[in-house]
């Protein structure tokens, strides 16, 4: 089971930064490990406070550093702060032709269209979110 608070507080304060979004497209494994070294304990906002935050496990490091949003959304991340981080992931991985472009469903703005499909369909065979918290 994924560590909650950990993956919230990831997702939440990388999407916020266009500057850690562009470092975690671009490094995945090492902006994790950056982050969980170095910013995990830090109070957002506050850079002169820490924490005592439990580093997460190996499956929630791998899950984040692996783009793993399936798992994470499974078990139970935030939907909504889950899809706004995934959101410019995949648009550059589908763009760069690192993910393969999915059939875009109709309904959806035309930009937005095949980043959709690639989410939805990975994360359909969980169903609505549990949280287990």
């Amino acid at each position: 089971m994924i560590d909650h608070y950990a993956v919230n507080k990831f997702l939440y304060d990388t999407d916020r930064n266009p500057e850690f979004v562009q470092r975690y497209i671009d490094d995945p494994e090492g902006y994790v490990d950056w982050y969980f070294a170095e910013r995990m304990s830090r109070l957002l906002d506050n850079e002169s406070e820490a924490s005592d935050v439990r580093t997460p496990d190996e499956a929630t490091r791998t899950a984040l550093a692996t783009y793993d949003f399936a798992t994470l959304y499974g078990e139970g991340a935030h939907p909504f702060i889950l899809w706004t981080l995934m959101l410019p992931v995949i648009e550059a991985k589908l763009a760069s032709g690192e993910f393969e472009t999915p059939t875009a469903p109709d309904g959806a703005r035309l930009e937005n269209r095949a980043p959709m499909a690639y989410y939805r369909e990975r994360i359909l065979p969980s169903g609505r979110p549990y949280f287990r918290y």
